[in-house]
């Protein structure tokens, strides 16, 4: 394979730029920020793109896109190469590398016929596996870049690890070797040992472990589930007799109701009951009665005439009393004056004895008219005037009390004639009518009574048909009916009316609900989260299955590995001499003789160099130029190694020579240009020593010198 151009779409900082390249050796020359590690990512990303797949890149691809993404905002980034098999063919490879979908290798000559189909690797197309390569074991082989030739100075670990990858991605010669790689590889990965409990024969065990414990957790979920599941049939069972009773009872109490409305339908058909009698007349007769009642009739009292007649004798008869005494006392004072005038008299006249008791009975006499007012006739008759004159008001009291009575059971006796004359009753004594008035009234408090009855009836009436006719209420209980009937299978035994009532179905039925749905919940969510018993068993049958299958490889790969073992160490013979073979053809001229020898550990990929005195050294410890030298030389040996037999790999190297002295890059650059007569070699190179010995040595149509445009000041 040989590159002939390479176009730069949008990579980088250029823009439908491209370079020309001849089939042997080409040296690309140019100053710091000219592009040459541009040039150089495009020869490889335009022959191999980028993989295609799901997921994040690695961290390479990241740096890669981060470094030569252009960094305008129109999103594109392509790359394209054609280059020329060792078929014949010309192949023109595109690479859309902003959308990884638009990529494609087609023929230059032959119509555009597209080979991309040959070439898909990680989903996209990548050229280098016309060369038995692929994009990473190229990159690690044939395309040398600057980073990676600096990064053998500070730990050339990384590069030997970089070349043992890429001879662990192809080969001819090393087929026992890589198979027991592979092997190895195979069985640490995919069986593992006892104490890997990562690896797929510990995993395989805690497989069959968790499935066997799954299936008995299935198994008793499963259980469990139908458990419940029958628990909540017998309730459904239960909601459906609860139901199936209540519809009865519904159907019971609509029957009753309707058989009532009827019933009081057929007695109010001429509409609600009238109270005949007004309620004013009855009690007026009963006021009437107990006014009458109330009143007692009165005795007559004494009359106050009498009194006042007996008054009027005992006031005439004082009237005389006091005439009499009024004449007593004159003739006492009369006898008084003669007494003492005939005392005085006889004491000066007759003897003194006999004219003082005289003067004294006459005094006496004196005052006895002076204080008599005939007292003992008086007193009795002052004492019955008194009498008489506290009796009179309260006889002319009683008298006005006896009128005002009379009065009063004349008018109650009016009234309770009125009462009876309004009630319809004829009249008579009032005892008659009052006992006529009795009667009247025990006659309409039955037919009160009647009335609050049939008043009663009404409201049930109303209250029965509610805002519906008898008609809709018939129409209502047909339906219940209808609807008990048609589950009346679900109702265990006869109805019990009692038992029965719908109010207290209604709650039972309500509370039955509310426990099925809570319990149907709770059973459908265990139904989400069931494990499947079939599935369990299939999974500790699958975990078995792999235990066996993971034991029984585990024994093919133990004798397989114990075969090619004893292969081992001869497959590592054959690579080490293959590649000390090409390493040794250009060593001596490259290091200008200082090593004449070299041997390679294949498993490592780790060079000794020789000198003359037949001491091997590690190139590790070799001068930085001669390490970069010697791993050069065995890149250029894997890539011959690794490449298929009708094909050769190009080199794409960038500023490989840096490490290099001027005697000692001489040698490297005759050595590539004697190497560029059967491989295509590219050298990026801002060394103006380069540059010169290019411009003298190049020469003819196969070789050619490119120099870059400076960066613009």
């Amino acid at each position: 394979m040989r590159f002939e151009s390479v176009e730069a779409y949008a990579f980088g900082p250029f823009r439908d730029a491209s370079l020309e390249l001849g089939p042997g050796m080409n040296v690309v020359f140019g100053p710091n920020e000219a592009g040459k590690s541009t040039w150089h990512a495009a020869l490889y990303a335009g022959l191999c793109g980028i993989r295609r797949g799901r997921g994040k890149g690695t961290r390479a691809d990241l740096r890669f896109e981060q470094r030569h993404r252009p960094w305008d905002e129109n999103g594109a980034w392509g790359v394209g190469v054609r280059v020329a098999l060792a078929d014949g063919r010309r192949v023109v490879l595109r690479h859309d590398l902003a959308g990884r979908i638009d990529s494609s290798a087609r023929d230059a000559d032959l119509a555009g016929r597209d080979y991309s189909h040959e070439v898909v690797f990680e989903g996209a197309p990548d050229g280098s596996r016309w060369l038995g390569l692929n994009r990473r074991s190229f990159l690690h082989t044939a395309c040398v870049r600057q980073a990676q030739m600096l990064a053998v100075r500070e730990d050339a670990g990384a590069l030997q690890g970089a070349l043992q990858a890429a001879a662990a991605t192809a080969g001819k010669d090393a087929t026992a070797a890589r198979a027991l790689e592979l092997l190895k590889g195979f069985r640490s990965e995919h069986v593992g040992s006892e104490r890997a409990r990562t690896k797929p024969l510990v995993q395989s065990r805690r497989e069959v472990e968790a499935a066997r414990a799954e299936l008995d957790s299935a198994r008793g979920t499963r259980d469990e589930y139908q458990r419940k599941r029958a628990q909540l049939a017998a309730r459904e069972a239960m909601l459906r007799a609860t139901r199936a009773r209540l519809f009865a009872g519904r159907a019971r109490e609509a029957g009753d109701r309707l058989g009532r409305i009827r019933e009081l339908s057929r007695r109010f058909e001429s509409g609600p009951p009238r109270l005949y009698d007004p309620p004013e007349l009855a009690d007026r007769v009963a006021r009437d009665v107990a006014t009458w009642k109330a009143q007692s009739t009165p005795e007559s009292p004494a009359p106050a005439e009498e009194l006042e007649r007996r008054l009027a004798d005992v006031e005439a008869e004082l009237d005389r009393v006091a005439v009499r005494a009024r004449r007593k006392r004159g003739w006492l004072f009369a006898a008084g004056v003669l007494g003492v005038v005939a005392g005085l008299a006889g004491g000066g006249g007759y003897s003194i004895m006999l004219g003082w008791p005289v003067a004294v009975l006459g005094l006496g006499m004196l005052g006895w008219a002076s204080v008599w007012r005939g007292a003992g006739r008086r007193q009795p008759l002052e004492a019955q005037r008194t009498r008489i004159l506290a009796d009179l008001p309260q006889r002319r009291r009683q008298e006005e009390e006896f009128a005002q009575a009379q009065r009063r059971l004349e008018e109650a006796e009016r009234a309770l004639r009125r009462a009876a004359a309004d009630a319809g009753l004829e009249d008579g004594p009032p005892a008659a009518l009052v006992d006529a008035l009795y009667r009247w009234q025990a006659r309409r408090h039955d037919r009160l009574r009647r009335f609050e009855k049939e008043r009663s009836d009404w409201s049930e009436l109303q209250r029965l048909l509610g805002d519906r006719t008898l008609g809709e209420w018939t129409t209502e209980t047909e339906r219940l009916e209808a609807e008990a009937v048609a589950h009346a299978a679900d109702m265990p035994g006869e109805p019990d009316p009692e038992r029965d009532a719908v109010a207290t179905l209604e709650h039972l039925e309500r509370r039955q609900q509310e426990t099925l749905e809570r319990e149907r919940g709770a059973l459908e969510e265990r139904e989400r989260n069931l494990l499947d018993v079939a599935e369990a068993e299939e999974r500790l049958a699958q975990a078995e299955r792999r235990e066996r299958e993971t034991a029984r490889l585990d024994a093919t790969l133990a004798t397989t590995i114990d075969f090619l073992a004893t292969a081992e160490l001869r497959v590592h013979r054959d690579v080490a001499q293959v590649l000390r073979d090409t390493v040794l053809e250009w060593l001596p001229r490259v290091t200008g003789g200082r090593y004449v020898d070299c041997r390679v550990d294949p498993a490592t990929l780790a060079v000794e160099a020789c000198g003359p005195d037949g001491h091997f050294r590690s190139a590790d410890l070799l001068s930085h130029g001669t390490a970069e030298q010697v791993y050069l030389l065995l890149r250029l040996a894997l890539a011959r190694h690794l490449t298929r037999p009708e094909e050769t790999c190009p080199l794409l190297l960038d500023d490989a020579l840096s490490g290099c002295d001027a005697a000692r890059a001489r040698a490297v650059l005759e050595t590539l240009l004697a190497i560029a007569e059967e491989t295509q070699v590219i050298l990026f190179t801002h060394d103006d020593d380069v540059g010169q010995w290019a411009d003298r040595h190049l020469e003819g149509p196969g070789h050619r010198l490119i120099e870059l445009e400076p960066p613009p000041a």
